[in-house]
């Protein structure tokens, strides 16, 4: 074992050695004014680069002390980050780029009129606290021009995000300079972020009417005919003002030595080791950008302790953003880190089965595992072990299960306590939208049980406690027995049966709950797709019978009263559904999604997406997993966080 390992290392470190060395490849990306571009890290997050000028809006990071995100936002709407260019001391404008992705993840913007070509980038290589903006201009004119390329850093806020953005309160100071650094002061300096302008001059500008921190730092070229000049600045972040210094420097170090280049080269090897090929390229351009959005904005460090930790989005556009579900994170995003990183996703485990343990089950917490809103929920204290059954399941890492066969016992113990000896089924007080749900026992979560009984009878086996194992598999046998029996019902102005949304035993309800959703029955292994009464199920929630089918729209699957439109799971289970896969398909393929990042749903008539839902970074996994598992052409190797 210890040899195959080895091997499997060695060849993953060479393979991603070969792909630094070879030339990253550019995918063009189809963007309205509107949209914007998200990139960066597991510690800086980048989620607003504005497609119609290049300007970051936005950037964050994980705070544990803070139980979210730390967000610097300009002053009075004007971005973060400008960065700009002037010819011969005029503006040259830089609207309407064309748009490219290095790698799936690094974007890279061009703009060519008046015989003047330039290009901007931002990367945010692995593990670096800072992020490198460069900026280049190519004279096609027959005439040598002056040229400045520059950038305007602007500090208007530093907010604190879990959901809303809240302002927090306290002293926003600034120091020009070569590296300018900007200090947020309570009692203590509280969090600080630099600019790094090497060979740049830099200055303070003084705006009417705003006393908001900002510098402006530009070079300025003699630019021959033919000739290329290009400029690097660097973003950078930091628990205070030296360490954030310190990021900006290290990364100017890096450029110095490997080239700026080469720096891109080495973060592009790291996003070309976690990509697969369905063989189509739309569906790749899909599918990777999807599982790196949800590696790293599902998931990052927080600057202050560096502990890995979970949340529905990185992004302030999410309008639930930076709190921690077990069923995002586990159910949604940790499959496709599964597909991609195996490393990452057993660090993710870890942290739901240490951190995130005591409360398991509840609504959502913070990143802190803090109860944010209570309410118990079955699919969510089920979630984490599903998420271990696949994983052990795809890696057979015994170590693991002994490490935190407590946290299987806990786990196991907060389900059985859900046990309704009357009906043999398991209650819930909230369904997978987190709403109340009157009628305690909800089919698709008791489906979810099911699952989470076997897998319990797989992982006590590899514990080696056989009575344990028994004891889950006979549960699980007697709960399928339950579902069949209290969970099928025939509906209003019908004649066969169906499985109903929920039941207390003796009324039911017909309805369909997406993100929980009773197509899902098929592909836990509950029932087979051909099931007669899961066929039935199926004609029903897509006929006019059901109220939120949208079974006569061109982009239609069943919503809800809560979810009104087609959602992200909709279109991830069909698409794993052979009757409705090319339907899917056609959903898929047609919707821009934000800026081809997977929202919570698009419109069943148009396509278009659900502006609440933007930059859904959990789901985002969801839809990826389910093209990688669906068309992934020959099977990826895993590639390793380290």
């Amino acid at each position: 074992m210890l040899l195959r390992r080895a091997f499997i290392a060695a060849s993953l470190l060479g393979a991603f050695f070969a792909l630094a060395a070879a030339e990253p490849r550019r995918f063009a990306i189809d963007l309205k004014p509107a949209d914007v571009i998200p990139t960066g890290n597991d510690l800086i997050a980048l989620p607003t680069i504005r497609a119609e000028d290049g300007a970051l809006d936005s950037f964050n990071v994980l705070s544990m002390r803070d139980r979210g995100l730390l967000e610097v936002v300009g002053d009075a709407g004007a971005p973060a980050l400008q960065p700009y260019f002037e010819i011969d001391g005029k503006p040259l404008p830089f609207r309407a780029p064309s748009w490219a992705l290095i790698e799936y993840w690094i974007p890279t913007a061009r703009l060519a009129s008046d015989g003047l070509e330039r290009t901007l980038t931002y990367c945010v290589p692995t593990g670096s606290r800072a992020a490198l903006v460069r900026l280049t201009l190519t004279n096609r004119r027959a005439q040598p021009v002056e040229a400045a390329l520059g950038v305007r850093a602007s500090w208007g806020k530093l907010n604190r995000v879990t959901y809303a953005p809240v302002a927090l309160r306290g002293e926003r100071l600034s120091s020009p300079g070569e590296t300018s650094v900007f200090t947020f002061v309570t009692h203590d300096t509280h969090f600080a972020w630099a600019l790094n302008a090497p060979g740049a001059r830099v200055r303070a500008p003084v705006l009417p009417g705003s006393e908001a921190p900002g510098v402006e730092a530009s070079r300025t070229f003699k630019v021959a005919p033919g000739a290329s000049v290009e400029t690097t600045f660097f973003l950078s972040v930091g628990l205070e003002e030296n360490s954030a210094i310190h990021a900006a420097r290290v990364l100017r170090e890096n450029t110095e030595r490997h080239g700026v280049d080469g720096v891109i080269a080495q973060a592009a090897a790291w996003c070309a080791a976690r990509t697969g090929s369905t063989g189509h390229a739309d569906l790749d351009l899909l599918m990777n950008r999807n599982l790196l959005f949800t590696a790293l904005y599902a998931w990052g460090r927080t600057l202050d302790t560096e502990q890995l930790v979970g949340v529905t989005s990185r992004s302030p556009r999410y309008y639930v953003s930076a709190a921690y579900w077990d069923r995002d994170a586990m159910l949604w995003s940790l499959p496709g880190l599964l597909d991609i990183d195996r490393a990452l996703a057993r660090e993710a485990l870890d942290y739901a089965l240490t951190i995130q343990l005591r409360n398991t089950g509840t609504h959502s917490r913070y990143i802190d595992g803090m109860v944010l809103e209570d309410g118990f929920q079955l699919d969510e204290a089920v979630a984490p072990l599903l998420a271990l059954g696949r994983y052990w399941r795809e890696t057979d890492d015994r170590a693991f299960l002994v490490e935190h066969r407590a946290a299987i016992v806990q786990l196991r113990d907060r389900l059985l306590g859900r046990f309704d000896g009357a009906t043999g089924l398991y209650s819930s007080l909230q369904d997978a939208e987190d709403e109340f749900q009157k009628l305690p026992f909800i089919t698709y979560d008791n489906a979810l049980a099911w699952q989470a009984l076997n897998d319990l009878a797989a992982l006590f086996a590899a514990l080696r406690d056989e009575r344990a194992a028994a004891d889950a598999a006979e549960r699980a046998a007697a709960l399928k027995a339950a579902i069949l029996r209290h969970c099928v019902a025939v509906p209003p102005d019908a004649t066969e049966p169906i499985f109903v949304g929920a039941t207390d035993g003796k009324a039911r309800v017909f309805t369909e709950v997406p993100p929980g959703s009773l197509m899902k029955l098929p592909l836990v292994g509950f029932v087979t797709e051909d099931d007669p009464v899961f066929a039935r199920t199926y004609d029903w929630l897509h006929s006019p019978a059901y109220a939120f089918s949208y079974s006569d729209q061109p982009f239609g699957l069943p919503g809800s009263h809560r979810v009104p439109f087609t959602t992200s799971w909709s279109v991830a289970d069909h698409l794993r559904l052979k009757r409705s896969r090319e339907h899917a398909l056609k959903i898929m393929r047609a919707s821009g999604w934000d800026g081809g990042i997977v929202t919570e749903g698009i419109d069943p008539r148009t396509a278009k997406m659900d502006r609440a839902g933007r930059a859904f970074a959990t789901a985002a996994g969801y839809v990826a997993d389910a093209l990688w598992q669906e068309f992934v052409v020959p099977a990826q190797p895993k590639a390793s966080s380290q």
